[in-house]
């Protein structure tokens, strides 16, 4: 009997098709693998130059040509850093600075009242006692040690180192209270907010005067006695003011610093004047003029903040002060030319 003869050619192209499409299946994983490792890389390198990139800073202020023509300290460029962290006070923003005669420092804050220390800045302990108004704007401290504090719902006073409060605001008739200073006599000078001016009290604060002629622009953020009884004037938008009479008349002091925005004072052993500016109006950073105001330099070594100087002090053991707008103190050992971080 003939058998039907086997075919082996059926088997084979399908054993054929299946290794080809084996094949066919390993070459586009393969591709699939290689464009997916090509893709990684440059997909690393794309990111690694994104995180590459500078950091957003804020934006410059506007800054006129008279400020870039400020002339530098002669130790702005050393290299050295003026300035020193202090260790608080913790989440508060330091808007006023003084200090008594034992060295006690004293900073007022936005919202959380005043503080003190007794370590020159180390530690700091809330003093709020009678202190209705907490956002306090500015201090001063007389020859008995009497502490005073400017806010925005008037003046207080503290005759026990800053314990105990009592709001002093007769003939004040603008309360809003954001500088004070006192000069030897133990007359006590209050500037206001925008539509006051400068306020004078002869009688430890019991009663106030306005005295504001010649003074242009009534928004007086900080004032400063010097040793022959100068007192000045920091205004936000129109520089700074010098009165050589008791407050009776004002002169502007303006060269260099046009239309300047400065929100701190503070004068040295020396006779020297540190004003605090404003990023926002110009100029930014602590200036100081060695000359009663006549002209200003930049010193900002180790002063590692963008924000406004709130406010500045000149202690009797030689530091310097900065309180800041969001960063806390800073801390000079040695008048403004090299400070260190605490």
């Amino acid at each position: 009997m003939k058998t039907k003869p086997t075919s082996q050619s059926a088997p084979a192209r399908r054993s054929l098709g299946e290794g080809g499409f084996f094949n066919l299946r390993v070459l586009v994983c393969l591709f699939v693998f290689l464009a997916g490792a090509v893709l990684a890389v440059l997909g690393s390198a794309a990111l690694a130059n994104a995180f590459a990139q500078p950091r957003a800073t804020k934006s410059a202020p506007n800054v006129t040509q008279a400020e870039r023509d400020i002339p530098q300290s002669p130790d702005q460029g050393s290299g050295q850093n003026f300035w020193a962290h202090t260790n608080g006070p913790q989440g508060g923003d330091g808007i006023a600075l003084a200090t008594n005669p034992s060295g006690d420092v004293f900073v007022g804050t936005q919202g959380d009242g005043v503080f003190r220390s007794t370590d020159n800045g180390e530690t700091w302990t809330g003093v709020n006692n009678g202190l209705t108004a907490t956002n306090v704007r500015a201090l001063a401290i007389n020859s008995a040690s009497h502490i005073f504090a400017g806010t925005f719902g008037g003046a207080f006073r503290s005759t026990d180192n800053g314990d105990s409060w009592t709001a002093v605001n007769n003939g004040l008739e603008f309360p809003f209270v954001i500088s004070l200073a006192i000069n030897s006599s133990g007359d006590i000078f209050a500037g206001t907010f925008e539509g006051g001016g400068v306020y004078r009290s002869t009688d430890n604060g019991d009663n106030w005067t306005l005295v504001d002629n010649g003074l242009t622009n009534t928004y007086v953020t900080s004032l400063a006695i010097n040793a022959s009884g100068h007192v000045f004037a920091a205004t936000f938008g129109g520089g700074a003011f010098r009165s050589t009479d008791n407050g009776d008349g004002w002169t502007g002091l303006n060269t260099g610093v046009p239309n300047a925005t400065f929100l701190s004072l503070a004068i040295n052993a020396s006779g020297y004047i540190f004003a605090g500016g404003d990023p926002l109006g110009g100029p930014v950073g602590v200036l100081r003029s060695t000359d009663n105001g006549d002209s200003w330099q930049p010193v900002n070594n180790g002063l590692t903040t963008g924000n406004g100087i709130n406010a500045l002090l000149a202690t009797p053991n030689g530091s310097l002060f900065a309180g800041t707008y969001g960063d806390g103190v800073f801390r000079s050992t040695d008048n403004g030319r090299r400070s260190t971080m605490g």
